[in-house]
């Protein structure tokens, strides 16, 4: 009887009864997909207009290394390369050597989005800080003058100061861009060796002074009067973002990675 049922059954079922019996079909390996870091972002503050200014960090430690750009909102290569620098560090955060990396990919939100140098009250950011050469100029083109009305006195700078309170960093760079062909890798503060370290790979001179006055900078409060190793990154003013990424990429994480 059992015969006779297996012969009434079609040859295809039949094949595939036996193919069933006989062997076991394993399914198809799943394809490896490659797995993001997924930094840690902390808001700092908003700037005038109510835009975030955030730390995107990677690698959780203590003090982390700095790196900020966009406090010129017309050096907009600066965010090129903090932005370039994320999405680096969030596909292979082993780059960083292990250490802890707090990037601020835009300082000056208001003043990007407008590409001017200052914020939204027209104050210039770099030179808010309460450093201790500090000094109020009035401008007759904005009413709360070209440094603030007091140190500190812009939201912008008050979430960078917040920034250099919760991390205490062990290292900053500034990214800028400046004219006429003097970019450089200016240092404040015991940072001259990482300085050195930057222009071995990006070939620009090492400078421990910019040529002009800069009071109330970020350089002037963290690496001269805190004594916080400052890197102030100098772009060249013109070039483009992809220029200067391809330039800087392996500097910035040689900064990383010198201290």
């Amino acid at each position: 009887m059992l015969k006779l049922v297996w012969a009434l059954l079609p040859l295809s079922l039949l094949v595939g009864c036996v193919a069933e019996q006989s062997e076991t079909v394993m399914p198809a390996p799943k394809p490896v997909i490659a797995r993001l870091t997924e930094p840690r972002v902390i808001g700092l503050g908003e700037s005038v207009k109510g835009q975030p200014i955030v730390a995107t960090v990677f690698n959780d430690g203590p003090r982390p290394v700095l790196i900020l750009g966009g406090i010129h909102g017309d050096e907009q290569t600066s965010v090129d390369l903090t932005r370039n620098l994320i999405e680096l560090l969030k596909h292979d955060v082993s780059l960083a050597g292990g250490k802890s990396v707090a990037i601020i990919q835009v300082a000056n939100p208001d003043g990007y989005a407008m590409n001017r140098r200052t914020n939204a009250h027209g104050v210039d950011l770099n030179r808010n800080f309460p450093a201790s050469n500090y000094r109020t100029v009035m401008q007759t083109k904005s009413p709360k003058g070209r440094y603030g009305t007091a140190a500190a006195s812009e939201p912008e700078t008050r979430a960078l100061l917040r920034a250099l309170e919760n991390f205490n960093p062990r290292l900053i760079i500034s990214i800028h861009s400046i004219s006429d062909h003097r970019e450089c890798n200016n240092y404040d503060g015991p940072a001259m060796d990482v300085a050195q370290k930057m222009s071995a790979l990006n070939g620009y001179p090492v400078i421990d002074n910019i040529g002009y006055p800069t009071p109330g900078s970020m350089g002037t409060f963290c690496g001269i009067d805190r004594q916080i190793p400052m890197i102030t990154l100098e772009l060249p003013r013109g070039g483009s973002g992809v220029e200067a990424w391809s330039r800087n990429k392996d500097a910035l994480i040689a900064g990383i990675k010198a201290r």
